[in-house]
């Protein structure tokens, strides 16, 4: 039970009904258009007054490197790849020095729509006063203009916008007219300022190699040095000489200790052999000699093959041949001695030459330390010609390229006057008033609907309450008391059928409901009404009793239906009463059982054991029992009727807040009260939804338009 009070309870909380803001929207659809138009009408003529705006806009292309115009590298060199670099011309552009020079370029500060002076006023021109126009001029310009740059690009656009398209134009070429001289001047500057530093360093640098040259010449005038070649050509050439001399000589020396070396080995050897020596084989004599030679053996081998060895031929002979081996051995020795005297000679000049060789080197590496002075006074000499030949090929370079340092941003697209104004569109904001409006009207019937908490149908009542329908009893205008509704209805039998619907719901519930109390959350909302019709109605053919059980008002069924001050319930739960004795016979079927007279609380009546007792005696006699309870908010007699019946109806009044009744079956959920259902009440015409609400309605029409019906 506890379950299922939480469930409906939660239901009850997170059900939400969007379709009654599109009912809303579309029930007052003619009052959001009205609003429309009338906005429309006034804004239309607000809107044509409004001043227009032209925007022009000029394209300055940043170069990604400077022009190749000249072969010479320029002063001012950068790198766009680095970051940062194009954001820098970006903020460059919308500086206040470039700004400010377009102000006086265009003369912006002399026009009084800028510069802040009247017309016809005259101001005397101090640089005071001119530099206050200038700067009232400069705030009007950045007012109205716009740098952006394009993504991924190299360009950036410069708009202004005017009530003069002419104007607008103008100033947005201006202002990048602007920039682009001032990136020119700067560059020109630097590169006058650069010019200038070297053409200083040039002039000290001259006077700086004019002193190292002098100090070079003191310096060889002092160590007695020449310059032949380098401060040691003439000591290098003369030593070139002497080794090649000296190589000559040892080439000789060497040659000749050869032959003489194979001259000297002769003895121990044939005369043969050592005659056969290349070097003594192609002397003259020898070779003479050796014919001799060879024809005196060949004549003395002719002799011996006829005579004997003891032959005076063969002495002859043999003599011969020895006169000429000694006469070559002394021929030999000749040649040996001269060999020999060629190999001293050779040696002695080797050894001339070698000593010369040491003079050489020694004067040479005594010029060691002089050469190493000379060379550093050089190195430093050639230095600063080298730095003075940097700086005149620069200045050169920058005398030739200064006349084209060009800007590194061109006017890529100038400004153009526009034909049309940028702003207002007043077409468009003329539809954006109306839009708005009815965004706005839309928007107060969503929130004055979504506040709107009150129930006035059945569907508002289910959605947001989650009760069981029972059904709905529509108002009837012009009928003031209980009693005059009660007989509108029950003498009319479309009227009544409105009854007749919610004893049909009852009877077909699954559930067993013998006892049943009707209910509401407040005082005055028809639950005495609805008790009364419903116990008619089940009287048509059941016992049926109808019991008042509201001792929180006076003016309830038991002085509808009998004497106020009858005997009734409290009477009978005293043991005062028999209920023979105390019921009211208001039809065949139908049986009424006042309140009763008594002087202790209702609460304490209501909880006594003595009313479990009565209850299951009246069940035993009657079919069906109604019960009319005090109010939810009034008292607490409902939750303990609930104890001894077998469900509740809910009585509410069409308009009550869902807050309120809320809080109402909570408390009746709370003590495990059965609610079966609940009907509305006083439900207006056009939010009738039963067909037998709507055939009353119907009913009602068809007389008035015949003339017959009356109230």
């Amino acid at each position: 039970m506890k379950l299922s009070i939480v469930e409906n309870g939660m239901k009850r909380e997170s059900s939400i009904d969007f379709s009654r803001f599109a009912k809303e929207i579309k029930k007052n659809s003619w009052k959001i258009l009205l609003a429309g138009v009338i906005a429309g009408a006034i804004a239309w003529p607000l809107i044509s007054m409004m001043t227009s705006k032209y925007v022009s806009t000029a394209t300055v292309l940043i170069k990604a490197q400077p022009d190749n115009v000249s072969p010479f590298p320029q002063v001012d060199g950068y790198d766009s790849t680095r970051n940062g670099y194009y954001e820098t011309q970006y903020a460059l552009m919308q500086s206040r020095i470039v700004l400010e020079q377009a102000v006086r370029n265009l003369k912006l500060d002399e026009n009084p729509d800028f510069n802040g002076a009247k017309s016809d006023s005259k101001i005397a021109n101090t640089p005071e006063t001119q530099q206050v126009r200038i700067d009232n001029a400069l705030k009007k310009l950045l007012k109205n203009l716009t740098v952006t740059p394009v993504r991924t690009t190299h360009l950036a656009s410069i708009s202004y916008e005017s009530s003069s398209p002419e104007l607008a134009a103008q100033i947005a070429n201006g202002v990048a007219q602007a920039f682009i001289d001032y990136s020119a001047a700067q560059k020109r500057g630097n590169t006058l300022k650069a010019r200038e530093i070297n053409q200083k360093r040039m002039d000290e640098l001259q006077k700086q190699i004019a002193e190292q040259k002098l100090a070079i010449d003191d310096y060889l005038k002092n160590q007695g040095l020449l310059t032949f070649r380098g401060v040691d050509g003439f000591e290098t050439e003369q030593l070139s000489i002497v080794t090649n001399r000296l190589a000559d000589a040892t080439q000789r020396r060497v040659a000749a200790q050869s032959l003489y070396n194979e001259v000297r080995q002769r003895p121990g050897r044939s005369l043969d052999n050592v005659i056969s020596l290349p070097v003594i084989s192609d002397h003259a004599q020898i070779q003479h000699l050796r014919l001799a030679l060879i024809q005196a053996r060949s004549h003395l081998y002719e002799l011996r093959k006829s005579y004997g060895p003891k032959h005076i031929k063969i002495q002859e002979a043999q003599a011969q041949v020895q006169a000429i081996q000694d006469q070559t051995n002394s021929v030999l020795r000749e040649l040996e001695t001269g060999l020999r005297q060629q190999y001293e000679a050779a040696s002695a000049d080797e050894n001339n030459y070698q000593k010369q060789l040491d003079e050489q080197k020694n004067l040479f590496q005594n010029l060691a330390s002089k050469r190493d002075g000379y060379n550093g006074l050089k190195l430093a000499l050639d230095k600063t010609e080298d730095s003075y030949k940097t700086l005149y090929q620069r200045t050169q370079e920058q005398s030739l390229s200064g006349s084209d340092s060009d800007s590194d941003a061109v006017l890529y697209d100038p400004a153009v006057p526009a034909e049309r104004p940028a702003k207002p569109n007043k077409p468009l904001l003329l539809v954006m008033v109306v839009l708005l409006v009815l965004a706005f009207s839309i928007m107060y019937f969503i929130v004055k609907s979504a506040m709107d908490s009150s129930i006035n149908n059945l569907s508002q009542m289910k959605k947001r309450l989650n009760l069981e329908a029972l059904g709905e009893i529509r108002r009837f205008n012009g009928l003031g008391s209980r009693a005059q509704i009660r007989d509108v209805i029950a003498n009319n039998p479309m009227n009544a059928d409105i009854i007749h619907s919610i004893r049909t719901r009852i009877m077909l519930d699954n559930r067993h409901l013998q006892a049943v109390s009707v209910t509401s959350a407040d005082h005055g909302e028809g639950r005495t009404l609805l008790a009364n019709l419903l116990a008619n109605s089940f009287s048509f053919d059941q016992k049926t009793l109808l019991i008042d059980l509201d001792f929180s008002n006076k003016d309830g069924l038991s002085s509808e239906l009998a004497n106020p001050s009858a005997h009734g319930v409290a009477e009978l739960l005293r043991g005062e009463a028999t209920l023979e004795n105390l019921c009211v016979k208001v039809n065949e079927n139908l049986d009424f059982l006042a309140r009763g007279n008594t002087s202790i609380s209702s609460l304490l009546m209501l909880s006594s054991e003595n009313l479990e007792h009565l209850m299951r005696e009246l069940r035993s006699q009657y079919q069906r029992i109604i019960i009319d309870v005090a109010a939810v908010n009034q008292s607490q007699d409902s939750q303990l009727i609930s104890r001894v019946i077998d469900g509740q109806i809910f009585m509410l009044k069409a308009g009550a807040p869902a807050e309120h009744i809320t809080q109402a079956l909570d408390k009746l959920e709370s003590h495990h009260s059965v609610v079966i259902g609940a009907v509305i009440n006083q439900v207006v015409d056009k939010n009738l939804e039963t067909k037998e609400g709507l055939r009353s309605l119907n009913l009602q029409t068809n007389e008035l338009m015949n003339g017959t019906g009356r109230l």
